[in-house]
């Protein structure tokens, strides 16, 4: 009787219909929605005050060490691609000073563009051959590149792999990059070809990019998103614990995630890590494999607006996820820019990305060898119309060079590139303004600083480069 009497003297709640509570709780998104809208426009406002200067001010030049520092570039010019590479090579003093006779040798191509704006297919069609000729050697090469396109069968092998060249081949009977992929497999020899694919789609995937129909691949990667603990499938790594990150103002900033691929061998199912090195799978684990993972990076050099010039340092834009970070819209990376993007917005300073390259290279993993290949160089003429077409391809915007810088440091391999091929022998409208390495105000002259810093070394002093 007393549980009756106390129910009956309990307040009696009012049950709110289905209708109210959709209400209420619309009422609540709207005004959550409108609460953080104007809090981002005051952040907006709040960093357009406090902006620190700094962040697109000239980096300092840290000061050379002139032991440390010193480094060694080797010089092959005038031959032909192939003759270029045996002398670099030659100079060096044979590939097994870098390659071990079981290694597993990555060499990384540029194929995002064709014409000048790819790797040129002779010198990496002579860089393999010189790994297999190895005396001893018994270990595999794999051909890799993020071109950041796919295509409709989701293969990264897209863009320069696919399309025909004008220039830059220089293979008797050959028209594209792709063209080494069954000169290989005919030969029987142990190398495989591997095309990256970001992890997250795209804001670009829509662009014409210069190929309207996509029939070279579709911008962004296949959305599956950045592997996760405990995965032992392909695809990239996204750390956000080593992003790199730099203040703009006093309430926001400039921040990348740290990204590296991991792909298998299509010849004998290795795992590549580009940070843990060569792995296998093991009932449902990666396990060391107990090779050597040796990288070569071939590369381009090209006139480019954002850094002033493609070359060594840039060309590991090629290997990171493009999609980590604006413009790719996989939720995760909200509130971070892409490598591409990281010095972009306001105030804009774009050669900053540097800073996050740099910071791959030194976390990650740096290329034990790099060969920029400036047979053929691009340039910007006067008033050029990018969306005409791109200097990277256009006929009317390349010069050829036929020289080849190798080495180990990419600031010192950049510096001579500039000095020598850039500014002696390319008739750019804008080469002060770019790569001037003498004006501070350079966009080059930037982004060397600041990688150089980053990394914590490299040589831009050209008194401690020795040319071989």
């Amino acid at each position: 009787m007393k549980k009756d009497d106390e129910t009956s003297s309990a307040p009696k709640r009012t049950l709110l219909s289905r209708r109210s509570v959709l209400a209420l709780g619309a009422l609540t998104v709207g005004v959550g929605g409108v609460a953080f809208a104007l809090r981002k426009k005051l952040q907006s406002k709040i960093a357009a005050l406090t902006q620190h200067a700094s962040f697109a001010a000239v980096p300092p030049l840290v000061p050379h060490d002139p032991v440390r520092d010193r480094s060694k570039v080797y010089v092959g010019k005038n031959g032909t691609p192939a003759a270029n590479v045996d002398a670099v090579f030659s100079k060096l003093g044979g590939i097994d000073k870098i390659v071990g006779t079981d290694d597993v040798v990555i060499i990384k191509v540029s194929a995002q563009w064709w014409n000048q704006g790819m790797t040129n297919v002779a010198a990496v069609k002579r860089v393999i051959e010189h790994v297999l000729d190895r005396p001893g050697f018994k270990g595999e090469v794999i051909v890799f590149e993020n071109t950041h396109f796919r295509l409709a069968d989701g293969s990264g092998l897209s863009r320069a792999w696919i399309r025909a060249s004008e220039r830059n081949v220089d293979v008797p009977g050959w028209t594209k990059l792709g063209d080494l992929i069954p000169h290989f497999q005919a030969r029987g020899a142990p190398v495989s070809f591997v095309g990256l694919v970001d992890a997250g789609p795209s804001a670009l995937a829509d662009d014409d990019w210069h190929d309207p129909k996509h029939e070279l691949g579709r911008y962004g990667g296949d959305g599956r998103g950045p592997i996760g603990p405990g995965e032992i499938r392909d695809g990239y790594h996204w750390d956000f614990e080593r992003a790199f990150r730099l203040a703009k103002s006093w309430v926001d900033e400039a921040k990348t995630p740290l990204s590296w691929p991991r792909f298998t061998s299509p010849r004998t199912g290795l795992v590549v890590d580009l940070k843990d090195g060569v792995l296998r799978r093991d009932a449902g684990r990666l396990v060391p494999e107990g090779r050597k993972l040796t990288w070569i990076n071939m590369t381009t050099a090209n006139e480019h607006g954002s850094t002033g010039f493609t070359g060594a340092c840039k060309s590991t834009m090629g290997v990171v996820d493009m999609s980590a970070g604006e413009l790719g819209t996989h939720p995760l990376v909200r509130g971070y820019a892409s490598v591409h993007y990281f010095g972009r917005g306001y105030p804009t300073a774009t050669w900053r990305m540097g800073g996050p390259l740099a910071h791959f290279a030194r976390e990650v993993r740096a290329p034990d060898l790099i060969l920029t290949v400036a047979e053929w160089v691009a340039y910007a003429p006067a008033d050029w119309d990018s969306e005409k077409a791109d200097i990277r391809h256009a006929a009317e915007t390349c010069v050829q060079r036929k020289t080849i810088i190798a080495g180990s440091d990419p600031v010192a391999i950049d510096t001579w590139a500039a000095r020598n091929v850039m500014m002696n022998d390319v008739p750019s409208a804008r080469r002060r303004e770019r790569f001037d390495l003498d004006n501070p105000d350079a966009t080059l002259t930037k982004f060397l600083r600041y990688y150089r810093q980053v990394y914590e070394r490299g040589t831009l002093d050209t008194s401690l480069i020795e040319v071989v």
